[in-house]
């Protein structure tokens, strides 16, 4: 049985460490090097398969990076039936963390781009999850049948907004909950204040939850804005916390855990999460 489908990327993940973000033109000499696996599908599913029984959906290439992608999904227990190799590169990200923890992303998508609508319905009738949770890094055209086949059977549709894209209301609309960082809360909305932001999503989804790193997040259910906050702690590195939020929330969600505690614990795992280096998780 399958309580989760994550449809999504997965690229692997080339980071490069810096003393600080180097100007246009300008060349500044690292520290360090890692590559590991990525993408927001992937580290999404990753955090939600030890809570909960997860499938990926998506697609990779033919190249090397596309083992690794499958045998880290594999090592941590998802179900890779459906995520399925192309011809051409698997994707990958271009990543610089510097030394107080931030990051900067490239994201170069390859055979994420080759998702189709009919990939992820064929998909997801074959897997039945409860929870249908998806990003935007996939074609507009796979993430509109994900949400569409969730409103069909009756699962629960959540929606990582990230990265900012034209939205598509119809998809919006059935997000239970909308999960975006300020950031992205304010491309949605034109809002640059968290909590007049959440109240304007709350109105175009079931539900919404802003992530606000340090300072916790913002849960809004029709006109409640509910905050929450994080617990103090030393970032190290904060690559792929987000994703952490992500799938750890979905896993509370389909163990019955209500939207605001299953939110409370996202935000624990993401603060322990970015104590430590990525590739050290």
């Amino acid at each position: 049985m399958t309580d989760i489908a994550v449809v999504g990327s997965a690229n692997l993940d080339l980071v490069a460490h810096a003393p600080r973000r180097p100007e246009p033109g300008e060349t500044v000499l690292g520290t360090g090097f890692e590559q590991h696996p990525g993408g927001k599908g992937l580290n999404q599913a990753v955090a939600a398969a030890g809570r909960a029984a997860t499938a990926f959906v998506g697609h990779c290439g033919d190249d090397d990076a596309a083992a690794v992608l499958r045998d880290a999904l594999r090592g941590r227990g998802v179900d890779t039936a459906h995520f399925t190799a192309v011809p051409g590169a698997s994707g990958r990200a271009l990543i610089s963390v510097t030394p107080d923890g931030e990051n900067s992303i490239t994201v170069l998508p390859g055979a994420n781009t080759r998702l189709t609508a009919a990939d992820v319905t064929a998909a997801l009738d074959a897997l039945a999850p409860a929870i249908v949770l998806a990003q935007q890094e996939v074609p507009a055209a796979a993430l509109g049948a994900a949400a569409e086949w969730a409103d069909r059977r009756g699962a629960r549709f959540v929606l990582n907004a990230s990265p900012s894209v034209p939205p598509d209301e119809r998809v919006l609309a059935g997000a239970d909950p909308l999960l975006v960082n300020r950031g992205e809360a304010a491309y949605l909305t034109g809002v640059d204040h968290p909590p007049a932001a959440a109240r304007a999503l709350a109105g175009r989804c079931r539900s919404a939850v802003i992530t606000l790193g340090a300072d916790g997040c913002l849960i809004a259910v029709g006109d409640r804005i509910t905050p929450l906050p994080a617990p103090r702690t030393t970032a190290v590195d904060t690559t792929g916390a987000g994703d952490v939020f992500a799938g750890v929330l979905v896993a509370h969600l389909a163990q019955g855990v209500a939207l605001t505690d299953a939110a409370a614990r996202a935000t624990q795992a993401a603060a322990d999460a970015i104590r430590t280096p990525r590739a050290s998780r």
